[in-house]
């Protein structure tokens, strides 16, 4: 298929920068997402790739051949939009076969391409229908068998599951997850999904302002967040995060705040400003007298219980911590009363690390100042 490299590409609406020196690589078969908010670049991003919108600067790679002026139609990129944009007059057959058919490809090759997607899709049955006769998810289907049929070098998705409802979005996932298997092809997909990220990449960019804020794989964003932005940003409930500072108290390397107590490791390091990142699957929640006022090595925080949901399979617990709201992902066997005093505890391998200032994460160099990540 194709591999796409992104050099240093901006855009800008009159005042406004939209998209800010974005360099990246999407390698052959990879299915990269685009994800971050609302406004965030993600599709003025996907418009650039796709050739509707002229970078301000910056350039394109497709496979080694600088694409920055081609044209889109030139590209050799399909887009799947959002709103799908079947042609409403035409039979399921005749849009798909419309890419192939203004390129002048042989009458027979069209209708052996577009009986073998349609069937890879599992849309066969649907050739004879009009777009206005199908679900929204079978026109969905369609719209991304059109661009299989090219045989594109790479898939261009701007949302293609907003207009689902939730149970249609689940399986459609899962079908187009499964389709980027079966293929091996290069997937470019924006969303502000997280779930569609973390079960569909293979790669996630993660924009914030137009910025390329981190890229990896959706372990690496879940297990090892670069920032601030990106602990909140990826898991439901989100990171909590709690200011605290750093410091040195008995050889160890401490963390203190407000109702916050945590010993890290041997070793000595500069008082900083720091946020402290909890995922709440990682808190336990133990009363006062279980619970040593500050493990060996881990956090303990003081709190009162102040809400419970119930989530069927588990439920989540919201402690207040100082002024924070901590929320902790618990069993639904246990049960806490409203107000009760309760200490969260957790191991120090699963704490995270900010400087409050930059919004980066701190990674412990032993003997050295914790170092800010890029």
């Amino acid at each position: 298929m194709g591999q796409l490299v992104l050099n240093q590409l901006s855009r800008s609406f009159k005042d406004v920068t939209a998209v800010k020196n974005i360099s990246l690589t999407v390698e052959d078969g990879e299915f990269l997402v685009l994800l971050g908010p609302s406004g965030c670049g993600k599709t003025t991003l996907l418009r650039m790739i796709a050739g509707l919108l002229d970078p301000t600067s910056g350039t394109l790679e497709l496979d080694g051949r600088d694409i920055t002026t081609v044209p889109s139609k030139k590209r050799d990129l399909a887009m799947v939009f959002q709103s799908y944009a079947l042609y409403p007059h035409l039979s399921v057959a005749k849009n798909l076969a419309f890419p192939l058919t203004v390129r002048r490809t042989d009458k027979q090759l069209i209708k052996e391409r577009v009986e073998s997607v349609a069937e890879m899709v599992e849309i066969g049955h649907l050739l004879d229908r009009k777009p206005r006769e199908l679900s929204g998810g079978q026109r969905q289907r369609v719209a991304v068998a059109r661009a299989l049929v090219r045989e594109p070098k790479a898939f261009l998705m701007d949302e293609p599951l907003s207009n689902l409802d939730a149970k249609l979005r689940t399986a459609t996932r899962q079908e187009l997850a499964g389709l980027h298997r079966r293929l091996g092809a290069t997937f470019i997909y924006v969303t502000h999904d997280q779930v569609e990220a973390m079960t569909m990449a293979t790669k996630i960019a993660l924009l914030n302002g137009g910025e390329l804020e981190q890229l990896g794989t959706p372990e690496e964003l879940y297990d090892k967040p670069a920032s601030i932005f990106a602990a909140g940003f990826l898991g439901s409930p989100a990171t909590n995060l709690l200011d605290a500072g750093l410091g040195t108290s008995g050889g160890f390397v401490t963390v203190m705040g407000p109702s916050i107590e945590a010993v890290l490791w041997p070793g000595d390091t500069p008082q900083q400003d720091i946020v402290l990142g909890i995922r709440p699957e990682h808190l336990t929640i133990n009363a006062p007298a279980s619970a040593a006022a500050a493990p060996t090595a881990g956090a303990a925080l003081r709190g009162v219980v102040e809400l419970s949901e119930n989530l069927g399979s588990e439920q989540i617990i919201y402690c207040r911590v100082g002024s924070k709201r901590v929320a902790v992902r618990a069993p639904r066997d246990e049960h806490w009363e409203l107000g009760s005093a309760v200490i969260l505890s957790a191991h120090a391998d699963r704490l995270h690390l900010f400087d409050r200032a930059s919004g980066r994460r701190l990674e412990w160099q032993p003997a050295q100042i914790p170092a800010s990540v890029p």
